[in-house]
């Protein structure tokens, strides 16, 4: 797999959230839905409007904070890196300072950055001599046609050496 490490300190995305469930893959199916929900009401326009770079990432960053069950439900952000304070409707959050593992996926949204996914945790971390951080996974998704065959997106992953 394609992969760079890059450590990167604390910055602040502002977004909005959605907690979903990993029961019976819900999540794979439920968060492409929402994706489509933030494009149709205006949320992405507010985004690109607060971002802090010429070119606008957009992120998707899955989070498992306490209050939420283990391996059963997590919080799901969409969500742009920004400084300031969260505008009526959406909230911020914190990404803390971490050593990243980042993947490149390359295909038509959702096939292919799921399959990603599937890659990392079936073989990526079998074999790498990283472990799985305690912190969120972000998901960075850049300019471009998300349907395309060619589309490039980004998974990070917070990582230490095992």
């Amino acid at each position: 797999m394609e992969y760079k490490m890059i450590e990167r300190e604390k910055f602040q995305v502002v977004g909005v959230k959605k907690v979903f469930s990993f029961r019976e893959g819900q999540n794979l199916v439920e968060i492409p839905k929402f994706w489509e929900q933030v494009w149709a009401d205006g949320t992405m326009d507010q985004l690109e409007k607060l971002g802090n770079k010429e070119v606008a990432n957009y992120m998707g960053i899955c989070h498992v904070p306490e209050d939420l069950e283990p391996k059963q439900e997590m919080n799901y952000w969409i969500a742009i890196e920004h400084a300031g304070a969260a505008p009526e409707g959406m909230e911020v959050f914190e990404v803390p300072k971490f050593q990243w593992a980042v993947f490149k996926s390359v295909g038509a949204l959702p096939e292919a950055i799921q399959q990603t996914w599937q890659n990392i945790f079936a073989e990526w971390f079998l074999t790498s001599g990283y472990k799985h951080a305690p912190g969120p996974e972000i998901e960075v998704y850049g300019p471009g046609d998300s349907t395309a065959d060619d589309y490039e997106c980004e998974v990070w992953i917070p990582v230490t050496q095992k």
